[in-house]
């Protein structure tokens, strides 16, 4: 078990239990989330004896790095990450200049098999922790040396499927006493998973919702999405309308452009209705390459898909994609062995 799965109340009364003074668990705090700790031998204003009990009760970190990859180009670093089961999960830390991402995952694999998506290659091993899912904001601040900027739920798995861990985990991560990070530097991405996103509204955190469109209607998204976990859009259009009304939030629809799938004039012109009706935002995103063999158009065509949804009155930007070169991108994380 990960000490960050006990929760506060929880460490308290074990400490308490073991007739250490109050402060220390301030102290413990302080280490796992202030200084970054991954191991208790780091804790050195803590009692040996101490350290030895926490030790038994729990780890302090629960992920072993079987590898770490830069990507020379953009700085772009991947860990793949073992778990305390031996399941391996993958966790990217984005650069650019003034800012800081990590791009976090919530499932051991993914259920949903998008068919750009390497992730669910294998289908769904098992959900994260809150620890789990903690430990990966902490690995990449440990990198910065400093709390990153953002996280994106945007890593292996979907998130929605997972959804109380993940509450749990960015609940965690909010206080003042922790990371104290805002809700507005955190956003989940959903393929649309319909009874998650009104959860999700109902929880009224200020998280930003990012729904992975890629189709404009069901025959083209049944094309890319397999139907164990495929809801009619107009299912998915009002959840996220539900989400909008109780959060306040504007919702991004993400869009893999896929040459010769859902890159034309006419299925762009309705990816521009669909936004107005949402009142969301577009981030178009030229389909990674992996192993399903779908490409993306050209450069300059993808330019052109902004181009068009802007001239339409739609507020739509182009992701460049970061971290290619170790299969670090939107698209290519997976579970492996290092």
């Amino acid at each position: 078990m990960n000490l960050k799965d006990l929760g506060e109340s929880r460490l308290k009364e074990l400490l308490v239990s073991w007739k250490q003074p109050a402060f220390r668990a301030k102290q413990v705090k302080e280490w796992l989330y202030g200084r970054f700790a991954v191991s208790y031998d780091e804790m050195t204003n803590l009692p040996g004896a101490l350290k030895e009990q926490l030790a038994t009760e729990a780890r302090a970190f629960s992920l072993t790095t079987r590898e770490r990859l830069t990507d020379p180009d953009d700085g772009t670093v991947k860990w793949l990450s073992e778990l305390e089961d031996g399941n391996t999960i993958e966790t990217v830390l984005i650069r650019v200049p003034g800012r800081t991402t990590v791009c976090i995952s919530t499932q051991v694999g993914c259920p949903v098999r998008c068919v750009f998506c390497a992730s669910g290659r294998n289908g769904l091993v098992r959900n994260l922790t809150k620890g789990e899912i903690i430990d990966q904001v902490i690995l990449a601040c440990r990198e910065v040396g400093d709390r990153v900027d953002n996280i994106v739920v945007m890593g292996m798995g979907e998130p929605l499927l997972n959804l109380e861990s993940l509450r749990d985990a960015l609940d965690g991560i909010a206080g003042e006493d922790t990371l104290g990070f805002g809700a507005r530097h955190i956003t989940i991405s959903t393929s649309g998973i319909v009874p998650g996103i009104r959860q999700l509204a109902e929880l009224e955190r200020s998280w930003n919702l990012a729904l992975s469109l890629h189709a404009v209607n069901d025959e083209m998204r049944g094309q890319i999405i397999p139907p164990a976990n495929r809801y009619p859009l107009e299912e998915i259009f009002q959840a996220c309308e539900y989400h909008r009304q109780l959060t306040g939030r504007m919702l991004t629809l993400e869009y893999a452009l896929i040459d010769g799938k859902n890159d034309s004039r006419e299925t762009l012109e309705e990816l521009s209705e669909i936004a107005h009706r949402l009142r969301a935002k577009v981030n178009l995103i030229p389909c990674n390459p992996n192993s399903s063999r779908l490409t993306a158009p050209t450069l300059r065509r993808c330019y052109e898909a902004v181009d068009f949804l802007v001239a339409r009155g739609v507020q739509a930007t182009l992701r460049h994609s970061h971290g290619q070169g170790i299969l670090a991108a939107c698209g290519q994380l997976r579970q492996a062995k290092g």
